[in-house]
């Protein structure tokens, strides 16, 4: 190994510390994190991790299947190149500048069977994560890949549920808890799991598993067993094809010590390829903002050409930059026309268009994409800001693709992409930023997709009363649990289209518990599932209208407060330019209490606005004026599956 690869992090163990004939040792720049890398007397190659001392993910085999050959039963593994990684960039997100400080090493392995590769591992202080690297040309097919993680045997572990076919298609699943032990076992739809799955670490701190970085491969879920142990499993039971020399996504687990630790995380991100200047030049035109839309509130004039001209009205009242023009624009007459005069009714009004399009009609790969770059031409030609892509239904590595096609083909004509009906994301949005947001979430969509099938039962006679609540269960609305769970589960792994705001549909939720959620889960693109006429409408509501205009959709900065927990409170203060903004919700039917200080502002003293639940009457909001010292406390009671926002201001 050489003396001059121990001078930069990278040294030898004894063979008992990962149960490895040879092994080393990678530590992140901080010492928090520290990788043991082996290739066991078995030969094969194995990895475990510790952080700040701690064992979190016990030795686990690595490896590649590719046309028949096992490529992780080694006889060499050589260190090539370690480097230390100090890279910042920008994000749109919790902040708006993302941290990368690695250690970075590539090997070359050489199998038993088959040509040398690379194996590449970044040991960051946010993380961990492994990739390989093959060469080779032609087609070969991919069969398996031995990706497996071995946390703590008491580690709790958050997975979304969803009881349907639909689990591992869409990842719109409902986030739910578990022993690690019995996550194999926990679900009727099988142990295979979406990704991420975040860990509860008996000893303190969180750890997700993830992936980063998916471009023309298949994407990876996970497979529990009845040890604990989680294998990564493909869509394709047979494999999938790749062409000439390749690299794997990374294989990623974040480690945290804390929850502002886990929802501050850059390491998916990070390990994408910074965006194509010559594509997407400055990048001033892939801004996002807030997005009005019509489909939610399923009212009588929805879908006509005059009643998305209202759309475009009221969006310019409440100051936000684009409204969304869903399923059956199609329909109307000189379609096309129609959507340009509307296009153009907004481009004077200061609002930009979205336009919705099922994939079915655009994934053609026998036209090599002929029908998806038609389709965009259009859109183009109409003047709308962007497309908004629906029902891929899956991540296999067809669909990767034109995931990819998509995002490539609209970057060259200067549209943006909303995907809906998809995997989840991997940090493409750094690479591709015309990706202002995806769903993959269980979101508020469900509210009146629900609404709609208890209609329907009451019509057919079978009565509209709602069933008892099941964990996932398709037809139900979502729970408060689900959203106190989402920035620390799926929200730390990349943006999402929750389409927050549904105060004609809440649930069991209260309205500020609403209001909250379009501060907690963050969207570049963030969508409004109220109709803005309920808002106006609702003189109960008057007083929300103000902060919506000046709704952010992406962060400078944000810290989660303490008293949050997963699934039960969900806590952040966050801070847009020089203002700052607190919400809270309440993932219970007990109530809670939650102190915060504004000594983060780093002001004397605090002006603060407050929209705070009221006792007994969760469709109502309570609206306050007062201020606080910076260094002092404010005492926040959230009722049962209530919430809470607040403005703060310098006096």
């Amino acid at each position: 190994m050489g003396s001059g690869l121990r001078a930069v992090g990278l040294a030898l163990l004894a063979a008992a510390g990962t149960a490895a004939a040879d092994s080393r040792r990678l530590m992140s720049p901080d010492g928090s994190v520290a990788v043991e890398i082996g290739v066991t007397e078995s030969n094969r190659l194995v990895y475990a991790v510790s952080l700040r001392g701690k064992r979190v993910l016990a030795p686990a085999a690595i490896g590649l299947t590719l046309d028949g050959k096992d490529l992780g039963r080694i006889s060499t593994l050589t260190a090539v190149n370690v480097r230390d990684v100090r890279e910042r960039f920008p994000v749109r997100g919790a902040h708006a500048e993302g941290r990368y400080d690695a250690l970075v090493a590539l090997f070359t392995a050489k199998p038993l069977d088959g040509p040398s590769y690379g194996v590449q591992f970044s040991v960051a202080n946010e993380g961990f994560a492994w990739r390989f690297l093959v060469p080779g040309k032609g087609s070969r097919r991919v069969e398996a890949e031995a990706a497996c993680w071995r946390l703590p045997a008491a580690s709790r572990v958050w997975y979304a549920e969803r009881l349907s076919d639909w689990k591992l298609k869409t990842y719109a699943g409902e986030w739910l808890s578990a022993p690690l032990g019995e996550l194999y076992k926990v679900s009727p739809q099988g142990p295979v799991q979406t990704m991420p799955l975040v860990a509860e670490l008996p000893e303190g701190g969180y750890a997700a598993i993830t992936e980063a970085a998916l471009f023309r491969y298949s994407g990876l879920r996970l497979e529990a067993l009845a040890g604990g142990e989680l294998r990564g499993a493909f869509t394709e039971k047979d494999g999938f094809a790749v062409d000439g020399q390749f690299r794997t996504p990374w294989r990623v687990v974040l480690l945290a010590p804390t929850l502002d630790a886990l929802v501050n995380s850059d390491l998916v991100a990070a390990l994408n390829p910074p965006p194509d200047p010559a594509l997407f030049g400055a990048g001033e035109w892939t801004a996002g903002g807030r997005s009005v839309w019509s489909w939610w509130q399923g009212e009588p004039d929805y879908m006509t050409v005059e009643s998305e001209k209202q759309m475009i009205d009221y969006a310019a009242r409440l100051k936000f930059e684009f409204t969304t023009v869903d399923e059956g624009w199609e329909s109307w007459t000189n379609a096309w026309d129609a959507l340009k005069e509307v296009c153009d009714y907004g481009r004077t009004n200061g609002v930009r268009v979205f336009v919705w399009k099922h994939s079915k009609e655009l994934n053609l790969p026998a036209d090599r994409y002929a029908a998806l770059r038609a389709f965009l031409d259009k859109v183009q030609k109409a003047g709308a800001a962007g497309v908004k892509i629906d029902f891929m239904n899956g991540e296999d590595a067809g669909l990767v693709a034109f995931d990819e096609w998509v995002l490539q083909e609209a970057a060259a004509r200067r549209l943006l992409v909303n995907f809906h009906g998809c995997q989840k994301p991997t940090g493409e949005s750094r690479t591709y930023p015309n990706e202002v947001t995806r769903e993959a979430v269980r979101g508020l969509e469900l509210n009146r997709i629900t609404e709609n099938h208890l209609k329907k039962l009451k019509e057919k006679g079978k009565g509209g009363a709602a069933k008892a609540y099941v964990p996932g269960g398709e037809n139900q609305n979502i729970p408060a649990s689900h959203d106190a769970a989402l920035p620390f589960t799926r929200g730390v792994v990349g943006n999402a289209d929750f389409t927050p705001l549904a105060f004609s549909r809440p649930g069991d939720t209260t309205w500020p518990h609403q209001l909250a959620m379009a501060y907690l889960v963050t969207s570049p693109l963030l969508v409004m599932a109220e109709h803005p006429r309920r808002l106006f409408a609702e003189p109960r509501l008057e007083p929300v209208i103000p902060l919506l205009e000046e709704l952010p959709a992406a962060w400078d900065e944000t810290r989660v407060l303490e008293g949050s927990r997963i699934g039960e409170v969900a806590a952040l203060a966050r801070r847009k330019g020089s203002v700052w903004y607190v919400a809270a919700v309440n993932g219970t039917a007990a109530y809670k209490l939650v102190t915060f200080s504004p000594r983060f502002t780093g002001w004397r003293q605090v002006r603060l606005t407050q929209v705070a639940d009221v006792p007994g009457r969760a469709a109502d909001l309570a609206v306050s004026q007062g201020s606080a010292k910076g260094d002092g406390s404010v005492l926040v009671s959230l009722e049962p599956n209530g919430g809470y926002v607040a403005k703060l201001e310098r006096e």
